[in-house]
C-alpha cells in the first residue's frame, strides 16, 4: 500500500517530533501482501530521520508475516499491529510512533501513576475494523498503557484481515478487547471502564488508588464532563478569568460517536469527530486544565467542594458544573446483557459491517433509531424497526426516508420481551403486539438498540435532587438543589436533548456560576460593622 503524496506531505509537520530512535520491527516471513505492507511502513519511515523499518528474526508475539512491533531505542514497546493500519487506525500508528519517540502521552498524570502500579503481565489483543470510528480511542489508550508499563502489551488486529480469528472468537462488535483469548470488553468503552473491567475480572493486581489532594490550586470551577455542555461551560468560565478544570472520561462525550450532524446552526452538515476537534481547539485557546480518562466518583458539599476522581486525586473547587451527558439506554430484557457484543449492539456504523446481507432489527423509531436503520439498509438484507409507541417521534425527513427505503420495515406499538440466542450469538427476538397482546418471534442476526439516553447522574444520587428519569433537577439558571453546584446539558432536566441546546445550557450554567462566585467573594470581603462608642 503506497501512501499518497498528500498524506506524506501532511506527515512532515511531525518530522522533528521524534527524539529517540524508533523502529518498526518486521519478521522475515513471506506473505502475498508483504511487499505492499513494507511499502506502507517505509513510506512513513521516509518522513522521519530517526525512524526505520527493520527485519527482525527474533521471536515476538505475532499472528502472521503482516505483524510488526514498534521499538524505542532498540527496545520493544509492546505496541503491535497485525495488518496495515490505514483508515481510522492510521492516526493510532502515527501517534504510537511519536509517543514511542518521546512525545508527550495523552494521559492524565494521576492515571499514569495508577497504570504504573499494575504488577501483573497483561497482553491485550484489540480486534478492530479500519472503518470503526470508536476503535482508535481504545487502541490509543491501550498503546499508552504499554508505553507506561513494560508489563503491558497491546496487539491491534485488523479483523477484516483475519476472518478465521473473528469466526473462532465469535466477534460481532468492534473494538473487541481480549486478554488471554477472553473477551473483556466490546464496543464503546472508556479507558477508566477498561481498568474497571480488569479489576472486576481479577485480571490485574493493582494497588488501590489512595485519595490524595491534587497539586492544582483551589479551582473556581470544576466542570464534570467533556461534551458540548461541558466545553461550553469551561470556555465561558475561562473567559470570566476563572481557574477552570474539566474532568471527563472522554473529551467530546457522546458527540464523538455521532456520525452525521445536520441540524447544527451555521453548519449544514458536520460530523461528531469534526465538531469534537473544533471544541478541543477552541478550549485550547484558554487556560483550561483538562483531565481526561478519569471518572468523578464523588462530590462533597460545603463552601469548598471536594471532587474525588477514579485515580484517587481530590480537586478542591469553589463551584462545580455537572455536564456528564447521558449514555445509551438499555432495554433491560432477558438476553440483552448475555449477547452484548454477540449480536446485541448500539453502534450501527461500527458493528453494522458484521451483518452484511443478513436480517437485523433496530429497536426504537426515534431519530437515532431511523438514522441507524438507514445506515444499516445499505449493508443488511433487511432492517425491521420495532417501536414501543403507536407512532414514531423521529423528524419527518427521517420518517419519509425510512418509508421510501425498500428493505426497511417499521412496526409500531410493540413491546420487546426477549432477545433470543444459541448461547453463542443472537438468533432472534420475541415481541408483543400491544393492541392484540399477540406474541411474535422474529429471526434476526443482530439487535441494534436505539431507545434514547439515560443520564449519567449516578455519582450524585445522594447529593442532588433528581427527577423520575434520573436527571438532575435544575431551574432556568442551571442551579441545582445544592448551592454552588450547577448542571447543564443532557444530564439535567432541560427538556430538549440537542447539541445546540446543550451548548447554550452549558454557557448558562457558567454565567450563573460566575455570578455565584462574585457574590461569595463579596460576602467574604465585607467588613464587619464598626461599633459606635457613646461619648
Amino acid at each position: 500500500m503506497e501512501l499518497s503524496p498528500h498524506l506524506l506531505e501532511s506527515l512532515k509537520v511531525y518530522a522533528d517530533k521524534i527524539d529517540k530512535k524508533v523502529s518498526f520491527l518486521v519478521n522475515d516471513q513471506d506473505h502475498p501482501k508483504k511487499e505492499s505492507f513494507l511499502t506502507f511502513l517505509n513510506g512513513i519511515a521516509s518522513i522521519f530521520d530517526r525512524l526505520d523499518v527493520r527485519i527482525d528474526k527474533t521471536a515476538f508475539n505475532q499472528y502472521s508475516p503482516l505483524t510488526f512491533e514498534i521499538a524505542s531505542d532498540d527496545t520493544p514497546t509492546g505496541i503491535l499491529f497485525s495488518g496495515i493500519p490505514g483508515g481510522h487506525e492510521f492516526n493510532s500508528l502515527i501517534l504510537g510512533t511519536l509517543q514511542a519517540g518521546g512525545s508527550k502521552l495523552n494521559l492524565d498524570a494521576s492515571l499514569i501513576d495508577q497504570i504504573k502500579q499494575i504488577d501483573t503481565e497483561i497482553n491485550f489483543e484489540t480486534v478492530i475494523s479500519l472503518s470503526c470510528e470508536n476503535c482508535p480511542d481504545v487502541v490509543q489508550s491501550l498503546n499508552q498503557f504499554a508505553l507506561v508499563n513494560d508489563k503491558i502489551t497491546n496487539h491491534t488486529i485488523d479483523g477484516n484481515l483475519y476472518p478465521e480469528l473473528v469466526k473462532t472468537r465469535d466477534i460481532q462488535s468492534v473494538p473487541s478487547v481480549f486478554v488471554d483469548s477472553e473477551m473483556i470488553a466490546s464496543g464503546r468503552i472508556s479507558t477508566t471502564n477498561i481498568l474497571k473491567k480488569l479489576v472486576d475480572k481479577n485480571l490485574l493486581t493493582s494497588k488501590p488508588a489512595t485519595p490524595q489532594k491534587s497539586n492544582l490550586p483551589l479551582q473556581d470551577v470544576v466542570v464534570v464532563g467533556g461534551g458540548p455542555a461541558g466545553v461550553s461551560s469551561a470556555i465561558y468560565s475561562a473567559r470570566k478569568g476563572l481557574k477552570v478544570t474539566i474532568a471527563a472520561e472522554k473529551f467530546g462525550g457522546q458527540l464523538t460517536e455521532t456520525v452525521g450532524i445536520e441540524n447544527f446552526i451555521s453548519s449544514p452538515y458536520t460530523t461528531g469527530k469534526e465538531l469534537t476537534s473544533n471544541l478541543l481547539n477552541h478550549a485550547k485557546e484558554y487556560d483550561i486544565v483538562l483531565k481526561e480518562s478519569v471518572r468523578v466518583e464523588s462530590i462533597s458539599d460545603g463552601n469548598t467542594k471536594h471532587i474525588t476522581l477514579s485515580t484517587g486525586e481530590i480537586i478542591e473547587s469553589r463551584s462545580v458544573i455537572i455536564a456528564t451527558g447521558a449514555k445509551w439506554r438499555n432495554l433491560n430484557v432477558p438476553g440483552e446483557k448475555e449477547y452484548m457484543g454477540k449480536g446485541v449492539a448500539y453502534c450501527p456504523h461500527c458493528d453494522g459491517p458484521f451483518f452484511k446481507n443478513k436480517d437485523v432489527i433496530v429497536v426504537g423509531a426515534g431519530n437515532s433509531g431511523l438514522e441507524a436503520a438507514l445506515d444499516l439498509s445499505n449493508i443488511a438484507k433487511t432492517v425491521t424497526v420495532l417501536e414501543f409507541l403507536p407512532f414514531s417521534k423521529a423528524d419527518k425527513i427521517l420518517r419519509d426516508k425510512a418509508r421510501d427505503t425498500n428493505n426497511i420495515d417499521i412496526i409500531l406499538n410493540v413491546e420487546t420481551q426477549k432477545i433470543l440466542g444459541d448461547n453463542k450469538k443472537v438468533t432472534g427476538l420475541r415481541y408483543m403486539d400491544k393492541s392484540t397482546k399477540d406474541i411474535y418471534t422474529m429471526n434476526t442476526s443482530a439487535v441494534f438498540i436505539q431507545i434514547g439516553l439515560s443520564p449519567n447522574s449516578h455519582f450524585v444520587n445522594d447529593l442532588l435532587e433528581l427527577n423520575e428519569y434520573g436527571e438532575i433537577i435544575t431551574n432556568d439558571r442551571c442551579e441545582t438543589s445544592v448551592s454552588g453546584i450547577f448542571a447543564g446539558g443532557d444530564v439535567s432536566s432541560v427538556p430538549h436533548k440537542q447539541i445546540i441546546v446543550s451548548m447554550g445550557h452549558g454557557a448558562n450554567a457558567a454565567l450563573t456560576a460566575s455570578e455565584y462566585l462574585i457574590k461569595q467573594s463579596a460576602e467574604v470581603k465585607l467588613p464587619k460593622k464598626a461599633k459606635i462608642k457613646s461619648k
